[in-house]
């Protein structure tokens, strides 16, 4: 597995085709809805934005960005192709763009993500962060109001080369959907949110 900056521009048209099988997961009404849109949008944010090609055995298979909100705030996404999931590249390719990111003076990394998308809380929390928040509503998905998960974290506390035993915290309420998709590998201990 590689990581190398910056993504190429010119396979956005890869990322798009990878999402199509789990955008339910990732996107909201207000995401773009076909192929033109989405390249456009990137577009707009390429400037503003650094990006991370992730290669398995010389494939493309997945994009990392990151955006500073402030000097003290940054956030980060990542898209994986599908075969590319499951594997643990995503927490190898993340801990190297994360020491990137930390490297630019930030002390915070914030991901915004929709309810239920529990794979990319576990990541986050697999690295040293946690849920700290929901914002209640905060989108539409099919018309239908969706909350949104907020996770932080803390350049202190981003684990960036040691192993750690995955530690999820939810509240009561997200518990039983937890264990609805979580499977016993996972690996996941439930802890009540504090």
């Amino acid at each position: 597995m590689s990581v190398k900056s910056p993504f190429p521009f010119e396979a956005l048209p890869r990322v798009w085709a990878w999402i199509q099988g789990f955008r339910h997961k990732v996107a909201d009404d207000f995401s773009p809805a076909s192929l033109s849109a989405f390249v456009r949008l990137e577009a707009q944010k390429w400037p503003h934005q650094k990006t991370w090609a992730i290669y398995g055995d010389g494939e493309l298979g997945g994009l990392v960005t990151y955006e500073k909100e402030n000097e003290w705030v940054g956030t980060a996404h990542l898209l994986l192709k599908p075969d590319f999931q499951g594997k643990g590249l995503a927490v190898k390719a993340l801990r190297r763009a994360f020491a990137e990111m930390f490297g630019t003076g930030i002390g915070r990394l914030v991901f915004y993500v929709l309810s239920g998308n529990l794979a990319v809380g576990s990541l986050v929390v697999n690295l040293g962060g946690r849920r700290e928040g929901c914002l209640r509503n905060h989108t539409l998905q099919n018309g239908v109001p969706t909350d949104v998960w907020i996770y932080g974290l803390m350049k202190e506390e981003f684990r960036g080369g040691e192993k750690h035993e995955l530690s999820v915290r939810l509240d009561q309420d997200d518990q039983q959907q937890h264990d609805a998709h979580v499977d016993g590998a996972g690996a996941v201990a439930l802890q009540p949110a504090e």
